[in-house]
């Protein structure tokens, strides 16, 4: 068939550059190869970097022809179908880029290739080499991944420029067997969540700072392939708060997306995918700072190098878990499996296999571990048994890794002392990477659930809550106190002398806020604290105090406010806040949308309920916390529909004063669904948000208001009510022309009829007598219509055995006001943790201009 309007020379040139980016890849890899193990060989060298310099054409290349395609809906491919339609704005066409997981990888890919030439350019020919071949080597697997080749069973990789038509998935859809299907054909459009401003800017974010975690990985790498395990820290160090900067960045405007455009009720859930990228910027964050411990002191050797390494391999963990589908059922923002969990395991493994290789000094036992692991693998492939050998060489790895670290790593010649600085630092960071395994335990349990066959209950927040808050109190402690020590020995009386202040302003300050709430009579109940847990929460708050004032304290009186030395402590003051924002808002947290209308929330389902939805009929005004509000109406622009509301004070004469206006957005996606969108009054002390749960998105203006709407059944018994929206109806009683005798000795007619009471709002009484008729076994209901009160009924059911009988009663559009039902959330505080984001970002970037500025100068007196 020849199908008319195909643009198919656009797939293949995109084809072109996915190929050729995985071949220069391939290349640059081999060719920084052998350019390290001969330092004085300038041709690998030229071949290397004129191969990685193909790649980063082909990579763009490849980005520039997914964009291509996109702005000019060439539907014919399936991503593009997939992932836009004509109706989308166009500011989301970038949303659309790396919305799917082709994309996303890109993206990751892209970031890459920028990291992969500012190093180059930036390195010391020393570190080129392997550095070069590491990031070449992450290329290769990332190429692979936008492949979409079948090997005989197996695919590998997705590839982002596949027919529609070419696409199994779709393949059988009638429309594509029409010659000019391309004529009429929409796309399926972007998720309606992703439809923000903050999806074109978090995810970019994100991904450049996953991969900002390469850097240190590769210099780390390097170092062990050189067996030089300290000057590769130097030029590592600035990269690694580049890393911390960027990807805390990135990970803080999730929250924020989810607090501002998402229904979560939140910035954070402890969702798995969300997890997965908190664990690699706590693992950088610890690895930083170990990294300050060796350029200081010249120590923690390993630990720079198991941090530095694990940090990336986490990132590679965290795409296993996001893209292979295995959080399917645990996350409500993981993606699908596109065939890819093989490939993905292999692109971990490998990894971790290359790490233990250079960590194995002796020749014989390297090639014993190589041996070994190829064994296992064959066996595998053969056999099966995948689970039983991986877990078997998952153990072998880790015994191999701590068998060498304990025999050929260097080790340090003299213990800290426990009033040093650097003692202090590496309990930190002990500390991070305690935190950091059990987040990841807690987000793996899908996987170990499938590894060893087990069914476990979900976890809850209440669990994270449980295990994160010790942690963070350690954390805050450490953050206070560590800067006031000195490297290799610390006077212990200055020491205490110098943190007494904020020590005590901390625990006075925090124990006057906290021993109220502990007295309080009912605090547990009202707020859903327990005792236990807000003694752990007073800790909490007393030790992040003591971080703030610490910190501050030292900035101002032994830096002398000076700003350029000051990028750590202001820093972990921002830290301090996000942790003191967090804890207020989300203990804090109220439910101000009780339902005060007479209206019965619970019948819309079973997620609704009174203690949290409001049920806002238009024009009524109702109370919500400490503030009345109207619902005024509706409106939609395009797809989007915008619920107005008004909300209202008390003055100081009792009158209502306006206070302000929201309009929270259900998104009315034909394709997709619908999706709620919450709107928030930010105030300087809380936040007032709301958010739509329920609403008719119809238009009512040019409803027929003769048209009854769909019915309603309801099951009662003799003296039941039934509420309708204008009236109350009750079951007064039943009569029936025959009595039971009669029925069962002829085949005579029965006619059952309901006496139904309607009583309106005036209390005007009216009588409707719906009939249930039963001929010949056939049951024939006849309706009742009240015309006064627009209602109908249908009386088509009785059970004899419960002694009940069912009604079903419709009422005319024109009987309904107009309804939503929203929840609302006060946060107190919350502007805390969004200043604590500022500060602890600000800090980074002074630490880094810092880092850099010293770096200059200590290569100039070189």
């Amino acid at each position: 068939m020849n199908y008319i309007g195909e643009h198919l020379w656009v797939g293949t040139l995109g084809n072109s550059f996915v190929f050729l980016s995985l071949i220069a890849a391939i290349l640059s890899t081999v060719a920084y190869y052998f350019h390290s193990k001969e330092q004085l060989t300038s041709e690998w060298r030229s071949f290397a970097r004129i191969s990685f310099s193909i790649h980063t054409i082909s990579v763009i290349g490849i980005a520039a022809t997914l964009f291509y395609m996109l702005f000019n809906h060439m539907y014919e491919y399936s991503y593009v179908w997939q992932h836009s339609n004509n109706s989308m704005p166009m500011q989301y066409i970038m949303s659309c880029f790396w919305e799917g997981q082709e994309g996303s990888f890109l993206l990751w890919t892209f970031w890459n290739v920028v990291l992969g030439n500012i190093l180059r350019r930036s390195i010391d020919e020393k570190w080129e080499a392997p550095t070069m071949a590491v990031f070449s080597l992450v290329q290769v697997f990332l190429a692979s991944m936008l492949l979409g080749v079948v090997i005989g069973d197996y695919k590998l990789g997705t590839n982002p420029f596949i027919l529609l038509r070419e696409n199994p998935e779709f393949a059988n859809l009638p429309f594509i067997h029409i010659p000019d299907y391309l004529a009429k054909l929409d796309g399926r459009g972007l998720n309606p969540l992703l439809q923000n401003y903050w999806m074109t800017i978090h995810p970019p974010t994100l991904f450049l700072g996953f991969a900002s975690t390469l850097p240190p990985f590769a210099f780390a790498l390097a170092g062990l392939w050189k067996r030089d395990f300290t000057t590769w820290q130097k030029p590592a160090l600035t990269w690694t708060f580049f890393s911390i900067m960027i990807l805390g960045t990135g990970i803080l405007m999730g929250g924020a997306w989810a607090y501002e455009a998402l229904s979560f009720g939140g910035f954070w859930a402890w969702d798995p995918v969300e997890n997965s990228s908190l664990v690699p910027w706590v693992v950088i964050v610890a690895a930083g700072h170990v990294m300050i411990i060796n350029k200081n002191k010249g120590g923690s050797l390993f630990m720079t190098h198991l941090l530095s390494i694990a940090s990336f391999l986490l990132v590679l963990y965290s795409t296993f878990l996001t893209r292979s589908g295995i959080l399917g059922n645990s996350s409500v923002h993981a993606f699908t499996d596109l065939g890819m969990q093989g490939q993905l395991v292999i692109y971990v493994l490998t990894f971790i296999f290359i790490c233990v290789i250079l960590l194995i000094h002796d020749k014989l036992m390297r090639v014993s571990y190589i041996m070994l692991s190829l064994v296992l693998l064959f066996v595998s492939i053969i056999y099966g048994y995948k689970k039983m050998i991986l877990l078997g060489w998952i153990g072998i790895s880790g015994v191999t890794t701590v068998y060498s670290y304990m025999k050929y790593f260097p080790k340090e010649e003299e213990e800290e002392s426990l009033y040093s600085r650097e003692f202090w630092m590496f309990i930190g960071s002990l500390v991070l990477l305690l935190a950091s395994l059990v987040i990841t335990y807690f987000t793996s349990i899908p996987v170990l659930n499938k590894l060893f066959d087990l069914e476990k209950a979900p976890i809850k927040i209440a669990d994270y809550n449980l295990w994160m808050v010790p942690f963070a109190i350690i954390i805050a402690k450490l953050i206070a106190i560590t800067q006031y020590f000195k490297y290799k020995k610390t006077d212990i009386k200055q020491f205490y002398k110098q943190i007494r202040l904020s020590a005590i302003l901390a625990v006075v300050f925090g124990l006057t806020c906290c021993i109220p709430l502990y007295f309080l009579k009912d605090y547990d109940k009202a707020s859903g604290i327990e005792k236990w847990n807000l003694i752990s929460y007073a800790l909490l708050f007393i030790t992040t105090l003591f971080a703030v004032f610490a910190n501050a304290e030292y900035w101002l009186r032994i830096l002398k406010g000076k700003i350029r030395h000051a990028g750590s402590s202001i820093a972990h003051i921002g830290f301090a806040f996000i942790l003191i924002g967090a804890l207020i808002s989300t203990s804090k947290k109220q439910i101000i949308s009780q339902n005060a209308s007479k209206k019965q929330v619970e019948a819309l389902g079973e997620n609704f309920n009174a203690q949290k939805s409001l049920v806002l009929t238009k024009g009524d005004t109702l109370p919500l916390g400490n503030y009345m509000v109207t619902y005024k109406g509706k409106e939609r622009k395009g797809i989007d529909v915008f619920f107005y509301m008004e909300y209202f004070q008390r003055g100081k004469d009792g009158a209502l004063e306006k206070a302000f206006d929201l309009s929270p957005m259900v998104q009315d996606n034909p394709r997709m669904g619908k999706a709620s969108n919450p709107d928030t009054k930010h105030f300087l002390s809380n936040d007032i948000y709301t958010h739509i749960t329920y609403a008719d998105l119809s238009d009512n203006s040019v409803a027929n208001k003769d048209a009854y709407q769909e019915p309603t059944n309801f099951v009662g018994h003799m003296g039941d009510t039934i509420f309708a929206n204008n009236a109350i109806i009750k079951i007064d009683s039943i009569t029936t022309n025959l009595t039971e005798e009669q029925f069962a000795k002829s085949d005579s007619l029965l006619i059952v009829t309901a006496v139904l009471k309607a009583t309106d709002v005036n209390g005007k009484v009216y009588t409707a007598r719906p009939k249930y008729i039963l001929r010949n076994n056939m049951v024939m209901p006849n309706e009742s219509e009240l015309d006064e009160l627009g209602l109908k009924f249908i009386f088509w059911k009785i059970n004899p055995n419960e002694g009940s009988i069912e009604i079903q009663m419709s009422e005319k559009v024109n009987n309904t006001k107009e309804f939503v039902v929203l929840e609302a959330y006060m946060f107190p505080f919350i502007n805390v943790l969004w200043l604590g984001c500022i500060l602890m970002i600000i800090g980074t970037v002074i630490a880094i201009i810092e880092r850099r500025r010293v770096n200059k100068i200590s290569v100039l007196k070189d």
